[in-house]
């Protein structure tokens, strides 16, 4: 079977609905019943852009939806999301750190085409799938890569919603889908597949509207961290210094804290 010959279209909203079998057509299309969705975003696109000519850092953020697995898969396990990244030691951290769904992989930016190659099952209709994806285009063009077809959910946003939607994140938000801090391209590509998945066939669509409700990762802020740990080493500081202190101290000390404590009490009571 050839592969499917879809670019960026206005009919993404239909094409969308066949894809995932969200319409009861007798007449659907063979080409779109054997269909994986790869959501795919890049970080430090012009560091591609320019063939790595400065620097090396970046992010190749994959998230992947089989659709032939939609009914056998718990909607939990029917996304498989990667992230590749490349650069400065301080810059792999930081992305590893950021990325929520599993361990951010490292490689040479010469790999790059390789490793997505390497997700793409033969003998498949392939469809990418972005938000604003033509930028996506753009570092995919860069890299010689040959496109598939495309769907943008910028463009399937505004056939449901009859608006411009705006950034991924005013989208998620518009659909109460649970996500947190982006420029993190595994990330970025897991939660762009979750609003593909927004609708037929009641048990198909019962199990997609069921994805965005997973519960996330458990993620910490990096600030946050940062200001915790501050916090406890002023904790220890604090510690040590009391041995230091005279009993006078200590005492005085302990009587302001008994006060305090005192006074707190007949506030609240």
């Amino acid at each position: 079977m050839p592969p499917i010959e879809l670019r960026i279209t206005k009919n993404v909203l239909h094409i969308l609905h066949e894809i995932l079998r969200l319409e009861c057509s007798s007449s659907r299309s063979l080409r779109l019943s054997d269909v994986v969705l790869i959501a795919i975003d890049f970080e430090g696109i012009n560091t591609i852009k320019r063939g790595f000519a400065q620097k090396n850092d970046c992010q190749v953020g994959l998230a992947i939806l089989d659709t032939k697995e939609i009914n056998k898969v718990s909607p939990a396990k029917l996304i498989s999301t990667y992230n590749f990244a490349t650069g400065s030691p301080s810059y792999l951290r930081k992305a590893s750190e950021k990325f929520i769904f599993g361990e951010t992989i490292t490689i040479h930016p010469s790999d790059i085409v390789d490793r997505i190659q390497s997700f793409i099952p033969p003998a498949r209709n392939i469809v990418f799938v972005g938000h604003g994806i033509i930028r996506d285009l753009g570092v995919l063009r860069a890299l010689d890569f040959q496109t598939p077809a495309v769907l943008d959910t910028f463009q399937v946003a505004y056939k449901v919603f009859g608006f411009w939607a705006g950034s991924l994140s005013d989208l998620l938000l518009l659909l109460e889908c649970s996500f947190n801090r982006f420029h993190c391209a595994g990330k970025d590509a897991n939660f762009t597949q979750q609003r593909d998945q927004a609708g037929g066939d009641r048990d198909t669509l019962a199990i997609l509207q069921q994805i965005p409700t997973c519960p996330i990762p458990r993620w910490v802020d990096l600030e946050v961290r940062a200001m915790e740990k501050r916090e406890k080493r002023r904790e220890r500081s604090r510690k040590y210094q009391s041995k230091t202190w005279s009993k006078e101290k200590q005492e005085k000390i302990r009587a302001a804290r008994k006060l305090k404590k005192e006074d707190i009490t007949n506030i609240l009571f």
